[in-house]
Order: C-alpha cells, then sequence, then structure tokens
C-alpha cells in the first residue's frame, strides 16, 4: 500500500481541522475549538461558508481554550426522519466534550440549515466504564463513520493503557437513542486494533470513512500520552479494513492495511492528520482522497492524497 501527497492547501481561517465529510459538491469540515462548521467547495477547495453550531463568547481569539471546548472530533453522514444530515461528535474526554450535533442540510439554498445539540453523557459514561474497551485509559472518540450495511463506527484512540478500537452500534438504534424516542443506552460491540508504530511509539486512530465495502481509517503518531495535551507528531498512517470482518465476538485478527503518508519527496509526512474522505475511485485499487491536518496552531491544511492500496 502506498499514500502520496499530490496537493496541500493552507486554511489560516479554519482552526484546528478535526472531521471531514463530502456531500454532492460540497466539503464540510469541523475544527475542535470552533463553533462553526466551514463549508468548502468541492471543486476549486475553496472556503465559500461556515455554519454556526453553537454560541459560545469564548472565540474572541479565535479558538475556544482547551479546558472549554466541545472537543469536536468526529463528523459523519446520517439519516434522521427521511433526510440526510451531518453528524459532529465530542471526543468524549472531559465533561464539556459530552455533545453531538445534528445539521440538517436542506436542498434550497434560501433555507438555512437547522442545528440541533444533543447530550452524549449517559452513552458516554457507559463506554467509559467499559473495561474491555477502556483498560483504565479515558474515553477519547476520534472519528466516526457510518456503513450501507446499517452500522455507526466509532473510534476509540488510546492514550495511555486503552486500545485503539472500534465501537459500533446498529445505526437506527442510535438515531432512536439520540432523538429520545428510545431511553436506553443502545447497544454496542467493540473491536481492539494493533497499529503500526514510529520509533516505538504507536499510532493512534484519527479519522475514518466508509466507502466501497471498505473503512478507511486515518492514524497518527503523536508522543504523548495524554488524551488532551498535544505533543511532537511523528508522521501519520492511511489504512483499510473491510466492513464485512466487522463482526461482534470474533476469534481472528482482522487484517490491517497500512501506509505511511508522504509528501512529493517521498519522506514522510509530519504532520497531524485528523480525517479523511474518499472522493472517487480512479482504477483497480487507486482511490483518490481528502484529509485534513490540525497545525495545533489555529490554523489548517487539506491533503489531495493518491492512496494505491
Amino acid at each position: 500500500m502506498q499514500v502520496k501527497i499530490l496537493r496541500k492547501i493552507h486554511y489560516p481561517n479554519i482552526p484546528s481541522a478535526s472531521g471531514l465529510e463530502i456531500i454532492q459538491d460540497k466539503i464540510y469540515v469541523v475544527g475542535d475549538d470552533s463553533p462553526f462548521l466551514y463549508v468548502l467547495d468541492a471543486v476549486s477547495l475553496q472556503l465559500v461558508d461556515k455554519i454556526k453550531l453553537f454560541d459560545t463568547n469564548f472565540f474572541t481569539s479565535g479558538r475556544i481554550p482547551k479546558a472549554l471546548k466541545p472537543d469536536l472530533e468526529c463528523l459523519t453522514t446520517i439519516t434522521l426522519a427521511g433526510q440526510e444530515c451531518l453528524l459532529a461528535f465530542g471526543s468524549g474526554s472531559a465533561p464539556t466534550r459530552n455533545k453531538c450535533y445534528t445539521i440538517n442540510l436542506p436542498a434550497g439554498a434560501t433555507k438555512a440549515p437547522k442545528v440541533k445539540e444533543y447530550s452524549l453523557q449517559h452513552l458516554y459514561t457507559q463506554l467509559q466504564q467499559d473495561k474491555n474497551l477502556m483498560a483504565d485509559d479515558l474515553l477519547n472518540i476520534e472519528a466516526a463513520a457510518t456503513t450501507p450495511d446499517n452500522q455507526l463506527i466509532l473510534l476509540q484512540r488510546a492514550a495511555l493503557t486503552g486500545h485503539n478500537a472500534l465501537i459500533w452500534f446498529n445505526t437506527a438504534e442510535f438515531t432512536q437513542y439520540l432523538t429520545g424516542n428510545q431511553k436506553q443506552v443502545p447497544a454496542f460491540d467493540t473491536l481492539a486494533f494493533d497499529l503500526p508504530n514510529i520509533h516505538n511509539i504507536d499510532a493512534r486512530f484519527s479519522g475514518a470513512y466508509a466507502y466501497n465495502n471498505r473503512l478507511f481509517f486515518t492514524a497518527s503518531v503523536e508522543n504523548t500520552t495524554d488524551a488532551i495535551l498535544d505533543g511532537e507528531v511523528l508522521g501519520s498512517f492511511v489504512g483499510w479494513l473491510q466492513i464485512s470482518d466487522i463482526k461482534p465476538n470474533a476469534t481472528t485478527a482482522i487484517p490491517l492495511h497500512t501506509a505511511l503518508i508522504t509528501d512529493e519527496t517521498g519522506a514522510t509526512y509530519k504532520g497531524k492528520i485528523e480525517s479523511l474522505a474518499i472522493q472517487r475511485q480512479e482504477a483497480t485499487n487507486v482511490y483518490r482522497g481528502l484529509a485534513v491536518t490540525d497545525n495545533d496552531n489555529g490554523e489548517s491544511e487539506l491533503l489531495e492524497l493518491l492512496i494505491t492500496l
């Protein structure tokens, strides 16, 4: 497998990009310390709009302080009441990070998007208390993806003692719970993974996207043992696994295919990849994709990728 950067685009006005989704002719980006959903044109890749998700008095510097931010790390598409919506998740790594937002994107250009906030406190508490999943680590949900076979997949990013793991729900049951039509936390299954390392520091999940029965994911190698504090980034991987292999109580390891992201010179890209989306399949086992990076300085970068499996 090989992942090459074709182009880099710098966005000084998109802070801390962390989640990415493509819907028709638009690309949507969330930042983990921003109250906005950013909208890019899918052809020009220019920033064309931003949608306010919530009100805050703490964005005057251009970034919400770490102790107060909702840490929106995940963005995926879900259907609610027959309409396609974006769903943005907080990471759950602190009390301020237990929220999620649905963004209804109406077809008419004159209609404003509808944003609704939900609490995931009870769900995240149950995940945090799952000893098999957490192993006394801190919950840190970093990615989300929905699959054609009605699964909602969340990715847990290990900090120290826990696992890099997939957590998956029946999408219909999750939406019933989210909208209040089901009070009980929906059933979920988990599956832990061993990811590659750089200089004996393990990669940790950061992004996910479902495409053609494959779950593509990103994982970055960051020299930190804290779910909140940043560290030096040594590199980032893109990988994939077969969605049909994701089953409860799996007795054999699911094959993972991974490759370091390299730049135009062939050197390891040292940015912190936070999420990815697949644009299209160009040939057998060749895909074009996009990835966003969080530069930890209030700015972001979009990468055009050529992914060869």
